[in-house]
């Protein structure tokens, strides 16, 4: 597989886990550029991506090409100009530009993510013209809202936008599902969180400052009951996660107490470490390095723009699968 605005690799090492080669990645932050190396051996291409050529860069062919392009433009909680943002919004037609340039060897699949407002109209209708003009079939049975708590042991309230397209040169119709809800046992979000020691001071409000207090005025309702929660500030409203998960992790995360999931610990009330939002999207102790030489603000905004590993390990399954049958029908 190669994965297009690759980030800190949640594609990549959800493919790898599933025994998926990752032959290339691109992406053209210098912050997320150290990460990734950091994680991985595979090639990391640093360039923009329409600057990027599979002559010039020497691209493998891959079987499977990912990418979660920019969301910004469609989100929500961002501008809206959707592909009338001429910096952001255009940037998946890039994406049409490398798969043309791969000629005959293009992808026979493609995943894409974006965020949930993706699902409109006006956006979707663009995209079915464009992969369909290429050489791919995709519909509205290949383009789903799927939400990390529902489809995998991680307890984070995430719903994003998939898009699978099949190449049409080697597929004849459209052979793929995406997957239901699985009977996975849940995490609790305490499970992930380190709550028997004191953690840097850094991530602690300060009694009585205005975060503070807006937080401890609501935590006061629930965790002299004994029952402890996740909390975000909206706005000036501070919201308790009542239903066993936590609030999706945003790429906004370090730039204030407004945009942080919360707990209370026996230490004080504080904002959730980078190395516990890592594990709730699925970035293990056991091999995710965070650099020491980056800002806190640039690893919570890693975290908040990559995807659920777990998540994405159930499609790279229907994916990869979909490869293995067409060469035992080839052959």
């Amino acid at each position: 597989m190669g994965s297009l605005f690759a980030g800190i690799g949640g594609f990549c090492k959800a493919f790898e886990l599933e025994g998926c080669k990752v032959a290339w990645a691109n992406d053209y932050d210098k912050y997320v550029k150290i990460t990734y190396e950091k994680n991985y051996n595979n090639r990391f291409i640093f360039k923009d991506i329409k600057e990027l050529s599979v002559t010039k860069d020497e691209l493998d062919p891959v079987d499977i090409l990912t990418a979660g392009f920019p969301c910004q433009p469609f989100s929500i909680a961002g501008n809206r100009k959707g592909f009338n943002d001429k910096e952001r919004g255009n940037l998946f037609y890039e994406i049409s530009r490398i798969i043309n340039e791969f000629g005959d060897a293009k992808p026979k699949i493609l995943l894409l993510e974006n965020v949930k407002n993706f699902k409109k109209e006006e956006y979707i209708s663009k995209v079915i013209e464009e992969l369909n003009r290429v050489g791919y079939w995709i519909d509205s049975n290949f383009i789903k809202v799927l939400n990390t708590h529902e489809l995998t042991d991680l307890p984070q309230n995430r719903e994003r936008l998939f898009m699978i397209a099949l190449n049409k040169d080697y597929f004849f119709n459209t052979p793929l599902s995406f997957p239901e809800n699985t009977a996975y046992k849940k995490r609790k979000p305490f499970d992930l969180f380190n709550t028997k020691i004191k953690t840097d001071d850094y991530y602690y409000f300060k009694p009585h400052t205005k975060y503070w207090n807006l937080f401890n005025e609501q935590m006061d309702k629930y965790e002299k009951a004994g029952h402890k929660k996740v909390y975000l500030l909206r706005r000036w409203y501070v919201r308790p996660y009542l239903n066993g998960y936590t609030p999706t992790l945003t790429a906004n995360m370090g730039t204030g107490g407004h945009n942080v999931p919360v707990i209370k610990d026996r230490w004080g009330i504080r904002k959730l470490t980078t190395r516990e939002c890592a594990r709730l999207q699925g970035f293990e102790d056991n091999w995710f390095i965070i650099p020491d030489n980056l800002s806190r603000t640039q690893i919570y905004k890693q975290i908040g723009n990559s995807v659920s590993i777990p998540l994405i390990r159930e499609l790279a399954k229907i994916c990869i699968k979909a490869i293995k049958d067409l060469k035992i029908t080839n052959n």
